[in-house]
């Protein structure tokens, strides 16, 4: 029996392919099976074990990620067997004669009908080359067969009938296919129908993975709200789930109204994640990329999101586009920080083959690697030195901001330091000076790096209180460099006469010290976190780590016979 594999290779271990569960799941053929790898496993142990399945033909799902993985993946293949070889996938779908140098056929655009119809047609020894959508190589000439008919996406079962042995991995799910939005930089611009399946169907889709226990579903919609009401309608459905699973969608902050505020209002704690791309806040260059977005709106929305304390919000950023130099994105970083957002990604244009970008390049007089992912290095507006900059500095965004560990510190930092940019320079070149490698730096490096920063500005101990406050809001009681430590006679004095109302929620038998701390504060912490203004002032609180989540708080007072209180 013929036998056709299709082989998936994901950036990281927890990720999933759903465009292999797809094609296999669409042609029902159960000669049709599936291979998962990562990048970052051994070529030759992918190889042998690809080789040992005997497979008549290899289909490779290609991105930027891989693209070069594969193209040596399947080089070897064709050279040691008698296989045909074909990919498909955004990589290749726009640059199918370079792909056709590593391989038999390339399938190009959407794969589910075109696949089908190439299956059919192997598996009856019928001529493949007359299937939709299938590229060849004819008396060394590109052939381009007329595309397939686009798929009714309601018709498109979930492709993961694996879930028992995916409830650690991360889950995609494609909800609706195509943009309503034509920015330069994407390949979704390239897909002009935009096509959607019902409410209804999604509902029962992703309430199966909640009820599976998946750990996150990743919905890979280039705008999950491009249709609001039917985006609100799912929101309020995953808003009646149990359990622990997570959703994130990308939406459009252009496209989100009172209804779709309201459902993510009502969202549980944890359940919703969202991704917004807002990419640049300069007016010239979101023109010049087709990407018109009314920023003001922008914060005012994420800003009433994140006052419910209850969803996650991505910003992202892209630096080397058209028209923006290190001035004007330094005014986009400040802009987009200052929004308030958990996570700020900084990433860097890609001039991917296929988009507009490309035919842009030479205009703004952007040069990028021709090696995937193709990433800018320079253009007329910024240096080769400045992106390099910006490259440090998104790694200091990344370990000090995004991953939560001083988000407050952050924010309280940048007034003083002159901007949010400003901050992370000063950082940056601090440790060119100190001939130190941020990345071979631990956390408590980190720490007193931070701590000793704050010495160069007025408000000292404000800054240095916020270091504290970050650190004690860690879900366990960390242990703290020593030098970010108040140690005062009352702490001690504090947890041998401990108010009743806190000594009952410790552990019985355990020292009340290991799971708890007493601390003081130049401000009111509790009033900062609520509202996010200062009130100064010293007072001292009590942290409660017992849940092992975010520790309860309670101010405390001493009362006129010295003891303590809860107030």
């Amino acid at each position: 029996m013929k036998k056709i594999v299709l082989v998936g290779v994901n950036a990281k271990f927890a990720h999933t392919n759903p465009a292999i569960r797809y094609l296999q799941q669409y042609c029902g053929q159960e000669q049709v099976q599936i291979a998962e790898y990562t990048i970052n496993m051994e070529p030759e142990q992918v190889y042998e074990q690809l080789r040992s399945m005997q497979a008549d033909v290899y289909g490779f799902s290609v991105y930027i990620w891989n693209v070069n993985y594969i193209y040596a993946l399947a080089d070897k293949l064709r050279r040691q067997t008698n296989a045909l070889l074909l990919m498909g996938g955004p990589e290749v779908t726009f640059d199918a004669e370079t792909a056709l140098q590593h391989c038999d056929y390339v399938l190009s655009g959407e794969g589910e009908e075109a696949f089908a119809q190439f299956v059919q047609a192997f598996l009856n020894g019928q001529d493949v080359r007359r299937v939709p959508s299938i590229c060849f190589m004819q008396q060394e000439k590109l052939h381009r067969n007329p595309p397939a008919d686009y798929i009714d996406l309601e018709q498109l079962a979930q492709p993961y009938v694996d879930l028992d042995n995916l409830k650690r991995r991360l889950i995609y799910y494609e909800s609706s296919r195509g943009c309503p939005f034509s920015c330069a930089y994407c390949l979704s611009s390239a897909e002009k129908q935009l096509r959607f399946a019902s409410a209804e169907k999604v509902c029962r889709d992703i309430r199966h993975f909640a009820e599976k226990g998946v750990m996150k579903v990743k919905f890979v919609d280039r705008t999950f709200n491009a249709d609001p009401p039917r985006a609100a309608r799912i929101v309020r459905d995953i808003n009646t789930y149990g359990g622990q699973t997570e959703f994130h969608f990308e939406i459009a902050a252009d496209l989100i109204d009172q209804d779709f505020l309201q459902a993510l209002a009502e969202a549980k704690q944890g359940k919703i994640q969202l991704e917004i791309g807002v990419q640049s806040t300069h007016e010239p260059t979101l023109k010049a990329i087709d990407r018109i977005q009314d920023f003001a709106y922008t914060r005012q929305v994420v800003r009433e999101i994140l006052s419910h304390k209850n969803v996650k919000v991505h910003l992202d950023l892209i630096a080397g586009l058209p028209l923006e130099g290190l001035a004007e994105f330094r005014k986009s970083f400040d802009d987009v920080m200052e929004v308030g957002a958990q996570v700020v990604q900084l990433g860097f244009l890609k001039v991917l083959k296929g988009s507009p970008m490309e035919q842009l390049t030479e205009r703004y007089g952007i040069v990028s690697s021709e090696q995937a992912p193709y990433e800018v290095k320079y253009t007329d507006a910024i240096t080769e030195e400045q992106l390099l900059e910006l490259h440090e500095i998104e790694y200091l965004l990344e370990r000090i901001y995004n991953s939560g560990l001083y988000y407050y510190t952050t924010h309280l930092v940048a007034s003083a330091a002159g901007g949010y940019y400003a901050f992370f320079d000063v950082l940056r070149c601090r440790l060119k000076q100190e001939h130190r490698n941020p990345r071979q730096m631990g956390e408590q490096e980190l720490a007193l790096l931070l701590w000793r920063q704050m010495e160069a500005y007025p408000q000292e101990e404000l800054l240095k209180d916020a270091i504290r406050l970050d650190w004690f809001l860690r879900p366990r009681r960390a242990q703290m460099p020593a030098a970010l430590e108040k140690h005062t006679p009352w702490q001690r004095e504090f947890y041998a006469h401990m108010p009743e109302q806190l000594a009952q929620g410790m552990p019985k038998g355990k020292r009340p010290w290991h799971y708890s701390r007493i601390e003081s504060f130049c401000f009111d912490i509790l009033h900062y976190l609520q509202t996010g203004c200062l009130k100064r002032g010293q007072a001292i609180y009590f942290f409660d780590y017992t849940s092992g989540k975010t520790p309860e708080i309670f101010p405390l007072r001493r009362a006129e016979d010295n003891l303590w209180q809860c107030i």
